[in-house]
């Protein structure tokens, strides 16, 4: 999830409700723009500037 300031948190969904696990700033500015994962790859971004984190795991899956 991201907040209109820029936040972004990463939550467990379950049917009884969402549980926070980790919040830190992503962006400066007014955010009204829908997070996107592509793969590994969460893109965020808002009127003037853009981010992508790495949320995969560490290790490489087997193929």
């Amino acid at each position: 999830m991201i907040s209109e300031e820029g936040e972004l948190a990463l939550v467990q969904a379950t049917f009884e409700g969402f549980s926070e696990v980790a919040r830190f700033s992503a962006l400066n500015g007014k955010t009204w723009n829908h997070p996107v994962l592509v793969g590994d790859v969460l893109l965020v971004r808002n009127g003037e500037e853009m981010a992508a984190f790495n949320v995969g795991s560490s290790r490489s899956p087997q193929r």
